[in-house]
């Protein structure tokens, strides 16, 4: 609970102190997206997340949201019946079932919640994230969280 809390201080005083448990490197590589940088909180365009990554159109392809676990718990609670189980994430894990028209994964560590969401769309269609590339990313996010 306290990194939690050093971590809002940090967020309030110069910006997103989750910065590093996803990069825009690690989204690119994941999505084979190019030109992707992260984009600043603004939930007026649906950049809700303490990270935000947008693609080389500006439009956002990613949203990620760092809460305390009694926003987890929300989050179980609200979505998690509806979903999948994620084995070996974290200490609880979740996702979206497939076709969804939301994807997104969810897991729990440390007392911290973390949700990665694919937003928009691909030209042509579909969702600019599969679940197991959605997965990846968490992967990649829990032992920096």
């Amino acid at each position: 609970m306290k990194k939690f809390w050093t971590m809002i201080a940090a967020t309030l005083l110069m910006g997103s102190a989750w910065a590093d448990i996803l990069t825009a490197a690690d989204v690119e590589k994941v999505s084979g997206l190019t030109g992707v940088h992260t984009v600043p909180k603004n939930q007026a365009t649906g950049a809700g997340g303490e990270l935000n990554f947008a693609g080389a159109d500006n439009k956002l392809v990613l949203m990620v949201m760092v809460q305390p676990q009694s926003t987890f718990d929300f989050w179980k609670k609200q979505y998690g019946a509806k979903g999948d189980p994620v084995a070996k994430l974290g200490s609880e894990a979740f996702r979206s079932k497939a076709g969804e028209f939301i994807s997104y994964v969810v897991f729990l560590k440390g007392g911290t919640g973390v949700w990665v969401q694919s937003m928009g769309w691909k030209k042509g269609g579909g969702a600019n994230f599969t679940a197991q590339q959605l997965e990846e990313l968490a992967r990649l996010a829990e032992p920096r969280v």
